[in-house]
């Protein structure tokens, strides 16, 4: 089941964004001060009363960044963020979003062919953006 982030929910998906080395980690204060952000939405991916996975997006303007995901290590494989994903592009079409972008680690490889299978396509570089070393990827789509 797809649902809003609520704010008990912070420490289990810090907990699942450690455990990916390619999430943005923001640590529990990140997920609780998006919450009163107007132009921010954050689903989680729940099953029997627990978290496995999030997407946290930004829409204004017609311009959607997806700012963070994750999906617990374990529940890997299980199409959680192929669901998380769809559910999410098709919030952002009905709320009127234009177009959406990501930065993924050029390593996430798994990152990038789900993007890619859900119509992302390359459209920038930024080099060295993680920790000084990993060049991210720039990904968009139309919607």
């Amino acid at each position: 089941m797809i649902r809003r982030l609520l704010p008990e929910d912070a420490p289990r998906l810090a907990q699942i964004e450690a455990l990916q080395p390619y999430s943005a980690h923001w640590g529990e204060k990140g997920f609780v001060d998006e919450l009163p952000n107007p132009y921010s939405f954050v689903w989680c991916w729940e099953e029997k009363g627990q978290v496995h996975g999030f997407i946290a997006l930004r829409l204004a303007a017609g311009f959607c960044e997806i700012l963070n995901m994750a999906v617990h290590p374990d529940e890997c494989r299980r199409g959680i963020g192929f669901k998380l994903l769809y559910f999410a592009l098709s919030q952002v079409r009905a709320h009127g979003g234009e177009r959406i972008t990501l930065e993924v680690n050029t390593h996430n490889e798994a990152a990038i062919g789900l993007y890619t299978k859900m119509g992302f396509r390359p459209c920038g570089c930024r080099k060295k953006f993680y920790n000084g070393t990993d060049d991210a990827l720039i990904m968009g789509a139309n919607l």
